[in-house]
């Protein structure tokens, strides 16, 4: 009976092991998926003697430092992808025809020049009074794009602190799971996967590290180690109303800074800062640009012999000042391009208006308020000195460069992801082939002792007859 045993024993142990490759063959597809590999022992019985074999453990193939090289690249990657996303979006705008301030300007001191010849011409006028309608809207819009660009990112930003806390509950549940069964038990591997694939997903969203405890529980911290989860408890992410991020872990609050790495660090570093910082350079453009012109329109006298007056409005402060810019005077007969009441046909101040193009930003920040020269000091240091067309020349080439380099990063992580997710698939992924391999060894495994069992009855059947 004894061979039978064995026999029997290592069927048991092929149909465990069948049982497990059609495990990891199921779950091929499965994102997260660990393989699993059955170890088999020996069995020994009284004398030392050889009694079959057994199943010792199934072990799940994991390595947790391969892992963590996946999320500290996911990290980078959702940094430079979602950055990359909006920079390629504003750099559209930027450039496109209608919007463009470089092009609006062009069109209309190319208007102011054509009247230079006849000033007095009202169709010359009238094109003016359009071309400046049409650098109004310019401003107007760029501005109207930027507050749409900025609800997105606000939209984009609360979804994902919805999702980054719903992966930390999830992981925090998953931790008290594992403690549960056995952090090293076959029972825990579907949720280790589990917990691996959360902390994944959580990783491109922020950069993470994972500590893991030897109850099978792991904490997750951010870059600078504020603590996500740590065992069965999750910290909550949320934005203030001032739209800072806050890090709330149980009656404790903490403000976050900008430097958080994945997908919501890429949309907070582009709000406050790319997005921030091109809404004033607009704000310092629009507000140079009508101040300048109404100052230089009001030295002037119109075809009625009246002083100029301002030609744009909406531009008090600095602040706002591309979504403010107005039009106040739509009457060509308004225009004051003469230096002389008594004098139509002179166009000595038309061509003082036309040598505004080139004219270098002269912001009087004396005339600023303490608020707005807070906001708006450094931005104004930056363009005084250089014209409006030259400023915005460079605001969408240094853009452009930026965006490139971005897209550049995003291939180059994105080809690092790839990297480490190959070499975890190469000791955690399902390999088709190999598996296909072990169903033929365990079938003809599962064969062969079917065949000892065989074998042993006809010797046990020989035997009987022996006494009958």
């Amino acid at each position: 009976m004894s061979l039978i045993n064995i026999g029997l024993s290592g069927m048991n142990a092929a149909n465990a092991g069948l049982s497990v490759t059609a495990h990891n063959v199921s779950n091929v597809m499965t994102p997260g998926y660990s393989r699993q590999r059955v170890g088999f022992g020996a069995v020994t019985g009284a004398n030392n003697s050889g009694a079959g074999v057994g199943v010792s453990n199934v072990e799940r193939m994991a390595d947790n430092y391969l892992n963590q090289q996946i999320y500290r690249q996911r990290g980078s990657w959702g940094y430079n992808a979602i950055s990359s996303q909006y920079m390629q979006k504003t750099e559209t705008v930027l450039n496109n025809k209608s919007t463009s301030i470089s092009t609006g300007l062009d069109r209309f001191y190319a208007s102011l020049n054509e009247a230079s010849s006849k000033p007095q011409d009202i169709a010359y006028r009238q094109t003016i009074v359009s071309e400046s309608k049409s650098m109004v809207q310019r401003f107007n819009n760029l501005s109207t794009q930027l507050d749409s660009q900025e609800k997105q990112v606000k939209g984009q930003l609360d979804a994902s602190l919805t999702d980054a806390n719903t992966l930390m509950a999830s992981i925090a549940s998953l931790n008290s799971s594992i403690r549960d069964v056995g952090g090293n038990s076959e029972a825990a591997s579907s949720l280790l996967d589990a917990r691996d694939e959360a902390i994944r997903q959580l990783s491109s969203m922020m950069d993470v590290n994972p500590t893991y405890h030897d109850d099978g529980t792991v904490t997750v911290t951010m870059a600078k180690g504020q603590t996500l989860v740590s065992g069965t408890t999750a910290s909550q992410l949320s934005q203030d109303h001032n739209g800072e991020l806050v890090l709330k872990r149980g009656d404790t609050n903490l403000a976050l800074d900008d430097n958080l790495g994945g997908t919501i660090g890429g949309l907070v570093d582009y709000r406050d800062n790319e997005l921030a910082g091109l809404r004033r350079e607009l704000d310092v453009m629009a507000y140079s640009f009508a101040t300048e012109f109404n100052e230089k329109h009001q030295q002037g006298f119109d075809l009625n012999g009246e002083a100029g007056k301002a030609v744009f409005g909406g531009v008090d402060s600095v602040e706002g000042a591309a979504a403010k810019l107005t039009l106040l005077v739509d009457d060509p007969k308004q225009l004051a391009f003469s230096s002389a009441a008594d004098e139509p046909g002179n166009s000595d101040n038309l061509k003082g208006l036309i040598e505004l193009k080139n004219a270098p930003v002269d912001v009087d920040k004396s005339k600023l308020s303490p608020e707005a020269l807070k906001n708006y000091e450094l931005t104004i240091d930056k363009l005084n000195g250089k014209s409006i067309y030259s400023n915005y020349t460079g605001l969408t080439g240094d853009w452009a460069i930026k965006t490139a380099q971005l897209e550049a990063d995003t291939k180059a992580s994105e080809a690092l992801v790839k990297q480490a997710q190959g070499e975890r698939d190469s000791k955690s992924g399902v390999n088709l082939d190999e598996e296909a391999a072990s169903i033929m060894t365990y079938t003809q495994m599962y064969q062969a002792n079917a065949q000892v069992i065989s074998t042993a009855q006809q010797l046990f059947d020989v035997t009987l007859s022996m006494f009958r």
